[in-house]
């Protein structure tokens, strides 16, 4: 069992005894601190699963902003134990679920496929896996009309992201201040809303990286997703990135319509479980068509999340350089 991590700058491994309601003694707690890792993990003083549990660890050792939580349940000796592993930088980054049944007594570990819990220690709420979930997405802001975007959202409790123009945050510091302030996310967009695909590697990253530093000046985070301007993107583009690029499955066309009921009609035509819709925090029909939808949605039983959140939940990892158009 490799050692490393005892090395890290700042650990604090703290022991817990926990007693079950049948009165037999749960294993022991064990947690790893430090600047970058937060891990939580059981001992059970039996050489064989320790070492085991120890190895499937171990590839987070030298990872960043790692954390790991565990549950478990017990009949006797047998314990049914699942590991939920995160890894963040701002925004999640990706997560996995690990299940696995132990028998102490005959010294056995194996992992199953079988992720029973539900409940998920991150946001304290019950795993949303088999709701039906959709997030609406606003290009082109931050403007005037965004604040009104946010206090429909706001009135409703619902999340959404916002991809926004580096040419837009000027002035408009207090607006992207409230989506973040709000729970919102904050995507890039671009600088200038070039169509990134004529352009040359060092062009496309002056756009992308002069954008997210202007995010990180207001909010203090930079984003975590990138939607290229006008959803245009090629090889080019997704090497020069470190986001996943985002695009959409609905485009609501509210920039050609303007017309509230149109845009919300487009919508109810076609939305599933898992779609990403397209919209623009630009446009005042947009902001009256959002006072149709999101009721309505609300009732037929979708749940209106964030991009990383619809993904998060639907147990789809984000990787930087791909292009995601929906979570499904």
């Amino acid at each position: 069992m490799k050692m490393r991590y005892f090395l890290l700058p700042v650990i604090i491994i703290s022991l817990m005894l926990f007693i079950l309601d049948s009165e037999d003694t749960a294993p022991v707690n064990k947690s790893i601190a430090s600047d970058s890792l937060d891990i939580s993990y059981p001992f059970f003083g039996n050489d064989v699963i320790d070492e085991y549990i120890m190895n499937y660890l171990e590839d987070y050792w030298e990872k960043e902003h790692v954390f790991i939580d565990y549950d478990y349940y017990n009949n006797n000796s047998s314990y049914y134990m699942t590991f939920y592993s995160y890894i963040f930088d701002g925004n999640m980054l990706s997560n996995n679920i690990d299940s696995f049944l132990i028998d102490v007594d005959n010294s056995t570990i194996v992992k199953t496929e079988d992720n029973d819990f539900a409940y998920d220690p991150i946001t304290n709420n019950k795993s949303y896996k088999e709701d039906k979930l959709v997030a609406l997405t606003f290009d082109d802001g931050p403007n005037y009309n965004t604040n009104r975007i946010l206090n429909i959202l706001n009135k409703y409790n619902v999340k959404a992201t916002f991809f926004v123009l580096g040419t837009k945050i000027k002035g408009n510091e207090y607006i992207l201040q409230k989506m973040f302030d709000s729970g919102m996310e904050i995507g890039n967009h671009t600088f200038n809303h070039l169509l990134l695909t004529k352009y040359s590697e060092d062009k496309i990253k002056e756009e992308i990286e002069s954008t997210s530093n202007l995010i990180y000046n207001v909010i203090g985070k930079k984003p975590m997703l990138l939607r290229p301007s006008y959803g245009s993107f090629n090889n080019k583009i997704k090497k020069v990135t470190t986001m996943p690029i985002i695009i959409w499955n609905i485009d609501t066309l509210d920039w050609k319509y303007h017309n509230s009921k149109r845009i919300s009609n487009r919508i109810f035509s076609k939305i599933k479980d898992g779609d990403i819709v397209l919209m623009h925090d630009i446009y005042s029909a947009t902001a009256n068509a959002l006072d149709i939808i999101i009721p309505r949605l609300l009732n037929d039983g979708y749940k209106l999340v964030t991009v990383s959140e619809l993904f998060y939940y639907k147990e789809i990892s984000l990787e930087s350089g791909k292009v995601y158009g929906y979570a499904r």
